[in-house]
């Protein structure tokens, strides 16, 4: 299937026009920005999605986000160290023994993960800070040659539409000089042909009855 072509020619002078200086103009053309944006609604999350396949989580995040639910409070009743009451069964009590066993195991970890913080984490620490830089430097690397670009690209569009407008003034000019010439012409073939009329009155007064 053949590709469309999407390019259109913007006939634009920032640079020489200067009517948007007018606060008047400024006003018309946001208040046409504005009604235009209005008739414009929002994009709508589609219903379904082939990009969750194989994640029956986040498919049901993204169903929950599409019908405008809340998402549900952080569940915190496992994080709780309570004993079950004195007339609780065996089962709960072994339930209850289980989930002590589990928050012991999670502070041992916990405490583990301090230690090797500990021992590790300032070194690490540096690492990260210096890999993080080194990114940022290339990072505004980038945008200081996107800049740049940018400015050669002004500066280049300005020199442009300069020439431009001394071309438009030297039309302009002509075509004020092939207009005002045009009407000179036309004033003097009035003239002319009233000039042959009243000179053809002036004879047939003139010739012997």
């Amino acid at each position: 299937m053949a590709e469309k072509n999407f390019t259109q020619t913007l006939d634009s002078l920032p640079y020489i026009d200067k009517e948007y200086d007018d606060p008047e103009i400024r006003e018309l053309v946001l208040s046409l920005i504005q009604e235009e944006m209005s008739r414009i609604s929002p994009p709508a999350i589609p219903k379904s999605t082939s990009l969750f396949r194989s994640s029956e989580l986040l498919r049901k995040e993204y169903e929950r986000v599409r019908s405008g639910r809340q998402m549900p409070p952080f569940d915190i009743e496992r994080y709780k160290l309570e004993s079950p009451a004195s007339s609780a069964s065996v089962e709960a009590w072994k339930g209850a023994a289980d989930n002590a066993g589990a928050q012991l195991e999670h502070q041992k970890i916990r405490l583990a993960n301090l230690e090797l913080l500990q021992q590790f984490g300032a070194n690490a620490w540096k690492l990260s800070n210096y890999q993080k830089q080194g990114l940022l430097d290339s990072i505004e690397e980038v945008i200081k040659s996107c800049k740049d670009e940018g400015v050669h690209i002004n500066k280049a569009r300005k020199y442009e539409q300069t020439e431009a407008r001394i071309k438009l003034q030297d039309l302009e000019n002509r075509w004020s000089d092939g207009v005002r010439q045009c009407v000179e012409i036309q004033a003097a073939n009035a003239q002319l042909h009233s000039e042959i009329e009243s000179a053809g009155s002036t004879q047939s007064e003139q010739k012997p009855q």
